[in-house]
């Protein structure tokens, strides 16, 4: 399993998303306390929203471990953004590790990362190809399941130039998604665990999901508001909320034992809107 962070709110350093606080991505890398899988090693991605480069969104991805990458440490000084997602990876199966197989993934103003497995690959292939049109079709780069669910996600959103979305649509989306997913898997008498933690932004807004199916208990999931994210000799933590200072954290893992921390229940969507307030819902993804 892999871990993500994810962040909204006012202009943040990348060091005191992923450096700083004592349960930092960094530190999930090497030594994750809520997953099955210790070491996420397997490469890493960062992707964050410019002020002044419009809508999409920068993206940095390297196949190093996230501890010892230099160039990692060397942006998360210079680096701060309103809205930034970072990922380590652990590869599931026989998936390489490359570049074009770490998260997030993006197409226009959307980033994408998933933590979790969907069982079925070439069956999970053929299907997205199908339902999907040829530019999001060429636009594949890796081979992993994370990636077919993003373009299988991008199919679901309505039709429009310039991909913009409310939160709400973003949700059903979402919500199409992992009901067709699981489908799929139904009718081909898949019973292998499905588990789906997607998240995905367009720099305003946030959706989050903590699904699973089968017998297996989901990924952890969890997240935290307040005011500003402030790190000040090692010590991170999230101020009280003022009408002018909010920040939303959505993570694999808690970043730090500050009591604020929410953990998101199985089969539940969480969706902060471009105003930063949080709802936590259930999934809408029965079949019918």
């Amino acid at each position: 399993m892999c871990r993500y962070v994810a962040y909204l709110g006012g202009p943040l350093y990348l060091r005191d998303l992923v450096y700083e606080p004592a349960n930092s991505l960094i530190n999930q890398a090497s030594d994750a306390l809520e997953s099955r899988t210790r070491i996420n090693a397997d490469g890493f991605g960062l992707g964050w929203y410019c002020r002044d480069h419009g809508a999409k969104p920068a993206v940095f991805k390297e196949i190093t471990p996230a501890w010892s990458n230099a160039n990692l440490h060397s942006l998360a000084d210079c680096i701060s953004s309103k809205c930034i997602v970072a990922h380590v990876r652990a590869a599931t199966g026989r998936d390489p590790v490359s570049r074009s197989n770490c998260h997030p993934f993006r197409h226009g103003p959307l980033l994408w990362m998933h933590n979790g497995d969907i069982p079925g690959r070439g069956r999970l292939f053929r299907n997205v190809v199908s339902a999907a049109d040829d530019d999001l079709v060429a636009r594949i780069r890796g081979n992993t399941d994370s990636e077919l669910a993003f373009v299988l996600f991008c199919t679901r959103l309505p039709s429009r130039v310039g991909l913009t979305f409310s939160p709400d649509e973003l949700v059903v989306a979402m919500e199409k998604t992992i009901r067709k997913i699981a489908e799929w898997q139904a009718k081909a008498g898949d019973r292998r665990p499905l588990a789906l933690n997607f998240c995905v932004t367009n720099g305003r807004s946030l959706v989050a999901t903590r699904f699973a199916r089968g017998d297996v208990t989901p990924p952890t999931l969890h997240y935290c508001t307040g005011g500003r994210f402030v790190c000040e000799n090692g010590m991170c933590r999230v101020e009280e909320r003022s009408h002018d200072s909010r920040c939303v954290i959505i993570a694999s893992e808690r970043l730090s034992e500050d009591p604020r921390w929410v953990t998101v229940e199985r089969d539940s969507v969480v969706v902060v809107g471009e105003d930063l307030g949080v709802r936590v819902k259930k999934l809408e993804v029965a079949e019918g």
